[in-house]
Order: C-alpha cells, then structure tokens, then sequence
C-alpha cells in the first residue's frame, strides 16, 4: 500500500471570495431524530422507531445521507408506526389536538387543523397544494365519523415527505441568492438545520418565531441559538448520539470477553458502555470542554462491577496510567479481542478516527484471524509474527506501531505492566501521520495521547467528524472554505467544543445551498 498522502508544503492557498457551499441532500429522519419528532408533536412516548431497520453508515454516521436511505422495509414500517401513533393520538381525545373549542367538529375547525399541526409537522408554513389534498382526505373519512377522519389525515401527516424527510433545495424564492452559485437558506430551513443538529428534533417555540420573523438569515441572531440550545438538556442528548456513532458504541451490545470467574462473557458490556458514555459526557460539558480534556483527561468513571474488576471503589477516580478518551477502559475493551488486546484495531482507531486516514481493507484472500494466545509470549510477540506477509506489511508498519503503543492495556481494559509473566513492551511508532509533530518513536500510551492532543491534525481531523455529523454527509470540495472557516475557529478557540458547535452551525456549508436548475 503507498504511503498516506500528505499535503504538500507551499500549496495553493483556497480563494475563499465566493460562498460555494456543498450539496444540500434529502435527509431522512434517522430512528432518534423520527422519535424526538413524535414526542414532539403529539406527546407520544413509545419511541416505535426502535423497531425500526438500523440506519446504514457512512464514514462511522448513520444520519448520513448517501447511506441511510428508505427501503421497502422502512416504508412499511413508516406505515406501521403511524397507524399505531395516529390511533393513540385520537384515543386520548380530539378536542386536544384541535386549535378549537372543545366539541367544535367544523370543517372550518379542520382546515385550521391541518394549517397549524401542518406548520410543526412540515417545519414551515404549509402550501395550499398540500393542505388541499389533507383536507378532502378528511372529507373522505368523514364518513366513517369525525374521529376516524382526524385519524386518517395525521397517519397521512407521518408518513408525508415532507416531515420524514428534511430538504432544502427548494424555497419560495431565491432572494437569497448570493453570486452565481448559492442560495442563502430561508430562515425556516435554518431553524430545522440547528434543531435537527442540536437536538435531534424539531424545532422548538422560539426557533418557530424567529423563523416567522425572517431573523434566521442573520448570523449573529443563529450564533445567539446555538448559544442557548446548548444549554439545553437536549443538546447533551445529541452530543452522546455523536459519540456512540463516533467511537462505534453499538458494538457493546454484542461483545464477548472473557472474563475473570465469570461464566457470563457479556457481563461488563453495559457498565464498559455507561463509562465511557459518562467520560464523554464529562470531557465536553464539564471538564474543560476542549479537545485536551477528551484526550487528556485522567478521570475515569466506574460502577459497582468495573470497580470490583479494576480494584477501586465506584465513582469517578483519577488514573495516572490513563490520559483520555484513547486510554479509556471502554474503549480498550471495544478494541480488543475475546481474551488479548487487539493492536490492529486500536492502531486503525487512531488512524481513522483520530487522524481521518481511510485506510484500505486487508486483501480479500489474507487471514485476518488473531494468533492463538501464547502462555509463553506477549500479543507484541505473536502480533509481530502473524504480520509477516508482505502483502499486509504497508498496511501493518502504519498500524501496528501505533497499536503496540497500547499494549499496557489488556481486552478488559486493565492496565498492566505484565503479560504471562513477561514484560511489556508499550513503546510505538507513529509514520506517515501527516503532522511532523506527531511522526516518530514513542513510549507508551501516555506520550502518545500526548502528542495527540497537541496536534493540530487531530484538531482538525474531531473538526471533520462533527462536520460530517452536522451536514448528514461526508465533505466535499465544494465544503473546502467552509471547513477551513470551521477548523480554524476550532483552532482559534483552543479546541473549545462549544466554540466548534457554533463554528459549524455559522458557517456556509450551514447556512447556504448550491443554486439548483428551479431557481434559474
């Protein structure tokens, strides 16, 4: 495999002097995102999109637009869960989600049903060629009584484009237009943007009036919400939602490891999970909320079974072995096999989520099966030997050197300084990683988060994961001053992850759309 490609010194700089934002996809709502919306809505707790197909991922994201995508499976689904939804929602009363007097049964009273429950469902005024057709779809059901009707047109609301999906390629004018090639976002589409960013949902009251007011399209009034959404419980929400994806979270649900005296090998799972959830959470919102603080961090967060496992009492302590979210026992966990550390694994980690290196998969035809545990030597030492085929060697001198840098940490996350009674060896190598501060030998995990979290690669690169997250694809060339405007805010501020929040939620790729053939 050829060397990872780094920029070159001296290259051009970007002419920055036009607005080209990159495409604005078709969004469908993801199962959270689905869920939040309903409850939100209509009050209704039974989360049904958990039932749901599991979203397709793209670069670590399930809210990724060119992946997570309807299928016949979904629809049906979809259908499913707005009968059951719609049927609930009659059966605690109509006269509670009608604008009216209570007993008002007018069709006057419908039309402004349709009107105003269109307007939250829609995320924006609803058009007269859409309230049209809800309407005679009442007329239709009116026959079967009042209710039945009422019932009829909000399945046809859950299951209309227009709320299970969030577009921004149309709009009532192009007045927003700027140059040749963008379209400034209207200020409905902006507050679902920073709703749906967020918290994962609708817009809420305030958004609603400012959008109502047009004040969306100013960048100080959007600075202003991201501001106060963050102070938001619902933001802590969405900020674990990034994470779980980030860091590949769901694959706690099936882990298996072998455990001391336990015949139950997935008994951590959910303690491993709710520690590392609890560090993330922690490192963001709490502890100097800056990349230092997720990549330096010596807290570490146990219950009462991690706590018997690691020797300390349950809580939150302070590890001198530990520095970050690299070194955190969950995620040692997650990178690892049933019963041995997994260097590979953990070397791919840093490259891809780290450092935004995509590496190539192994050969189709190479065995990729971890060496068999050695009483009589160390992972580095059976590693070392079943990494010898040329055809993997490119792969493996990229990984491996960052991998062998965490072998103080067993597959339960356990530090340790033996293995079969044999020293360990946690020195490393890190080549080819696109930042001179980075390249070299090091020793041990310690130096090596170290140098993480005074990289401006690794800054850059926590900068395109929320990116990617926050615009629902992957960046594009058109993207390029958009995410230098965001990276460099992000470096500006320290790393502060507030700052980036609001970075990305003012920057062009946010708040603009490329000018499509209708508005010509």
């Amino acid at each position: 495999m050829p060397e990872l490609p780094v920029a070159p010194p001296g290259s051009e700089p970007l002419d920055c002097s036009a607005v080209a934002p990159g495409a604005a996809e078709a969004r469908l709502l993801t199962r959270l995102q689905y869920d939040n919306t309903v409850r939100e809505l209509l009050g209704d707790e039974s989360a049904p999109a958990q039932g749901f197909p599991a979203e397709n991922t793209l670069l670590g994201f399930g809210n990724n637009a060119d992946a997570h995508r309807a299928s016949l499976l979904l629809t049906e689904e979809h259908l499913s869960a707005a009968e059951g939804i719609a049927a609930r929602a009659v059966a605690r009363g109509v006269d509670a989600l009608l604008p009216c007097e209570a007993g008002d049964r007018s069709e006057a009273c419908v039309e402004r049903f349709i009107s105003e429950f269109g307007y939250r469902a829609f995320r924006r005024p609803v058009r007269e060629d859409e309230s049209q057709p809800l309407l005679e779809l009442y007329r239709v059901g009116a026959s079967f009584g009042f209710d039945k009707a009422i019932e009829l047109v909000l399945q046809a609301f859950l299951q209309s484009p227009q709320l299970l999906y969030r577009t921004e390629s149309l709009s009532e004018s192009n007045a927003g237009r700027v140059g040749k090639g963008a379209i400034l976002l209207d200020s409905y589409q902006v507050a679902s943007r920073l709703s749906y960013f967020l918290w994962n949902t609708m817009p809420d009251a305030e958004l609603f009036t400012l959008a109502d007011a047009g004040q969306l399209t100013d960048e100080a009034v959007v600075r202003a919400q991201v501001g106060r959404m963050l102070d938001d419980e619902r933001a802590r929400l969405t900020v674990a939602d990034f994470h779980e994806q980030w860091l590949g979270m769901t694959q706690f649900a099936g882990l298996s490891r072998v455990l001391p005296g336990s015949d139950a090998d997935n008994a951590l799972n959910a303690s491993w999970a709710a520690s590392l959830a609890q560090f993330v959470q922690s490192a963001f919102w709490d502890e100097g909320g800056d990349v230092q603080a997720l990549l330096g961090s010596q807290n570490v967060f146990v219950d009462e079974p991690l706590g018997a496992l690691y020797g300390v009492a349950p809580g939150v302590f302070q590890d001198q072995n530990r520095a970050g979210i690299l070194t955190q026992p969950g995620l040692m966990s997650l990178l690892a096999h049933a019963d041995q550390s997994a260097p590979v694994q953990r070397g791919k980690f840093v490259r891809e989520q780290l450092l935004c290196q995509l590496l190539p998969p192994p050969p189709p035809d190479v065995d990729t099966t971890p060496p068999d545990p050695d009483p009589a030597a160390t992972t580095r030492e059976r590693f070392r030997q079943h990494s010898a085929d040329a055809r993997c060697a490119s792969c493996h001198r990229l990984l491996d050197g960052v991998g062998f840098g965490l072998e103080a940490f067993d597959h339960l996350g356990r530090f340790r300084s033996e293995e079969n009674g044999l020293p360990i060896d946690a020195s490393g190598n890190l080549v080819s990683a696109g930042d001179p501060g980075l390249e070299g030998e090091f020793d041990g995990a310690l130096e090596l988060t170290s140098r993480l979290a005074a990289s401006p690669q690794v800054e850059a690169c926590l900068a395109t994961q929320w990116f990617r997250y926050t615009m629902g694809r992957a960046e594009q060339q058109a993207d390029a001053c958009s995410l230098e405007q965001v990276k460099t805010a992000f470096a500006d501020s320290g790393g502060n992850f507030r700052e980036l929040m609001v970075s990305l939620a003012t920057s062009d790729a946010f708040r603009f759309r490329p000018m499509a053939e209708q508005d010509l």
